[in-house]
């Protein structure tokens, strides 16, 4: 399922437009990526975990000609399906 199918999948439940439904998918997804990038977790109970953590700086080998690469520090975000969903 692509985005926009997920738009007019979210439309046809609401029962609003397709444009409503892109607005609150895209406020969805905002909202999630500013808390990430606070440092915070987003948990939607039965549905899916979105978690942030601090990745210190290291150094990683170009694959093209084996030269070492400084890699700064950053933060990684992952999402984790609830066990409801994964099963299926």
């Amino acid at each position: 399922m692509l985005t926009q199918d997920v738009v007019k999948a979210i439309a046809e439940v609401k029962g609003g437009t397709q444009k409503e439904a892109k607005e609150y998918l895209d406020a969805f997804k905002t909202v999630v990526v500013e808390a990430i990038g606070r440092g915070e977790d987003v948990e939607l109970k039965g549905f899916v975990s979105f978690t942030s953590k601090a990745v210190e700086a290291y150094t990683a080998k170009n694959p093209q000609n084996g030269e070492p690469v400084e890699v700064p520090a950053h933060r990684k975000a992952t999402a984790t399906l609830a066990k409801s969903l994964r099963k299926q």
